[in-house]
């Protein structure tokens, strides 16, 4: 989903995208919560905890399109290697 907004033209962008804002989500909901509720773990839905795994999912999609800029296009094969004559 984050792909169609971003503007992704690869499948395998988007699946990276899609597994990076899972594990974003996960963060933020779990890992963020817990430590905003002093180490005590949610065992039920909060609106705090989805609230969280919405920021982190879109934080971490946000710092991978960063990521991509700074050091450029995912290359899809190997290279030949360059032969000095």
């Amino acid at each position: 989903m984050a792909g169609l907004f971003i503007g992704s033209k690869t499948k395998v962008t988007r699946i990276e995208e899609v597994l990076v804002g899972v594990f974003g989500a996960f963060i933020g909901g779990e890992f963020v919560t817990a430590m905003l509720n002093s180490g005590k773990q949610q065992t039920e839905f909060t609106t705090i905890g989805l609230v969280n795994a919405i920021g982190g999912a879109v934080a971490l999609v946000v710092l991978l399109t960063v990521m991509r800029r700074a050091v450029g296009p995912m290359q899809s094969r190997k290279k030949p290697p360059h032969r000095v004559r």
